[in-house]
Formats: structure tokens, C-alpha cells, sequence
């Protein structure tokens, strides 16, 4: 499984599927608002902070190797960039689980901005260059599912 296809599941199925064991195990889960919300928990523990943070390390840390998985040039400081947008997203995500005062409406509004607006980038690249690498194909499912969840 290349390393696109992993992040894809761990940071949008696995999120879902921790969040379903959580309901069937808690017996605190009877109310519809509280298995909601074990969801909410998990899809902005894993989903946005795990995601934010790791695509921040990718970005800031592994620049290269995350732009040849995307089939773009290496060496461009837009890397960095995206780092720390994707850093911006981890801390909200933090931020989103313990707060109930419309934190968590922003965090999606961020969250599905970015994942839209790079989907937009990312198929504008495939349409006009026909690069259909992992990083620049497969992440896309990741950048919607989020937000739709």
C-alpha cells in the first residue's frame, strides 16, 4: 500500500471506524448527540489534528519525498507553505475537540476550504499535465471525505 493510500485511510476511515467501536463498546452512547459527538471527537482528534500535523511534518520535513509522491518539482518553498497551513489545521483540529462554542463549525470551514481548494489545484494538474500520481490523484479522496464528515 503506497504511503497516499495509508494516510487516506488513517486519517479519514480509520477516524470513522474507532468511532464506531467506541459506540458499540461505551454504554454511555445512547443518545443520538453523544454517539455524534464520539464521532466529532475522533474525526477531529485523527481526521484534522493527526492529518494537519502529519501533513506538516511531511511538507516542512520530508519536502522532496512528498513532492516527487505528488509528481512536482522538488526544492519549491510553496512546500513549506503547505506545511504550515496543514500545521494551522492540526492545532484547530486539537483546539475543535474541547471547545463547543462554534470552534468546531470554523475548524470545518478551514478544514474544507483547504481540502476543496487543493482538490481544485490537484485536478487543474491532472487535466492539464495528465499527472496522475498517488500524491496528486488519491489525496483528493481524503481532502473531500473529510469535510463530508
Amino acid at each position: 500500500m503506497s504511503i497516499v493510500a495509508l494516510r487516506v485511510f488513517i486519517y479519514s476511515v480509520l477516524p470513522v471506524i474507532a468511532a464506531t467501536v467506541h459506540v458499540a463498546l461505551d454504554k454511555s452512547c445512547r443518545s443520538r448527540l453523544r454517539t455524534l459527538e464520539i464521532f466529532l471527537l475522533y474525526l477531529f482528534g485523527v481526521g484534522v489534528a493527526g492529518s494537519g500535523i502529519g501533513g506538516f511534518f511531511g511538507h516542512f520535513f520530508l519536502s522532496d519525498t512528498v513532492a516527487q509522491s505528488i509528481g512536482w518539482p522538488k526544492g519549491n518553498p510553496f512546500q513549506l507553505e503547505v506545511g504550515f497551513a496543514n500545521l494551522a489545521l492540526g492545532i484547530l483540529g486539537i483546539i475543535a475537540m474541547s471547545r463547543r462554542d462554534g470552534f468546531r463549525e470554523a475548524t470545518v470551514i478551514a478544514v474544507t476550504v483547504l481540502g476543496v481548494g487543493a482538490t481544485i489545484v490537484h485536478i487543474m494538474d491532472i487535466v492539464q499535465t495528465g499527472n496522475l500520481a498517488p500524491g496528486n490523484t488519491l489525496q483528493n479522496v481524503s481532502n473531500l471525505l473529510k469535510p463530508v464528515l
